[in-house]
């Protein structure tokens, strides 16, 4: 009889364990040994993904496994890693941000010809964002109007969003003014201005 529970214990606990902190990830790294160090990997056909892509396949010569290897999907799908297929969402939304970002670096920090210069685009739209910026909400005239109580949670909602939203506006009402100020040569451009003016300059 194969000591399954020693084999995960030596893997787990002592080969692997020692070198690991995170409780969490002790958690995942028993949970994926016994996923697969278990009495039904020597079972032919045992399933070890929901589709039954993956799966034991039958004892046979080096060849066998190499040709059931190259009929996998060169891309595997989440479940290959034991994950929900949700996580592929996430992962797209990861490449996809890091493409974009990309592209905008490359985009050039000069224009040619005759129009505008970047500098006099940025100012033109710091101009004309700053003249559109509302006032900050009055927070006291919010909560009495809609006052946070059990039976309206919206309004708790309703206060924090304004909140937070009245950060962003105090933040244009000051980095607006001082960006057309940078660009001017009257302040230093900060990394932080220099990055709000090049977002603003790729819209």
């Amino acid at each position: 009889m194969v000591p399954y529970k020693v084999l995960n214990y030596i893997g787990a606990e002592i080969n692997y364990g020692g070198r690991v902190t995170d409780d969490k990830d002790v958690r995942l790294i028993k949970t994926i040994l016994e996923t697969y160090m278990n009495e039904d990997m020597l079972t032919v056909g045992h399933k070890l993904s929901d589709s039954g892509l993956y799966y034991c396949i039958a004892p046979g010569e080096k060849d066998d496994y190499i040709d059931y290897i190259k009929s996998l999907p060169l891309n595997p799908k989440p479940e290959a890693f034991g994950l929900h297929n949700n996580a592929e969402i996430t992962t797209s939304q990861i490449a996809t941000s890091a493409l974009l970002a990309s592209m905008i670096a490359m985009q050039p920090k000069t224009s040619s010809g005759g129009g505008k210069t970047r500098e006099e685009v940025i100012g033109d739209q710091c101009k004309f964002l700053h003249s559109k910026t509302p006032q900050p909400f009055d927070l006291d005239l919010i909560s009495r109007k809609y006052p946070t109580s059990y039976e309206e949670s919206m309004n708790t909602v309703l206060f924090q969003e304004c909140v937070r939203y009245n950060r962003l506006l105090k933040d244009m009402q000051v980095q607006l003014p001082l960006i057309q100020r940078a660009l001017l040569g009257e302040v230093t451009m900060s990394e932080q201005l220099e990055k709000m003016a090049t977002s603003i300059f790729d819209n």
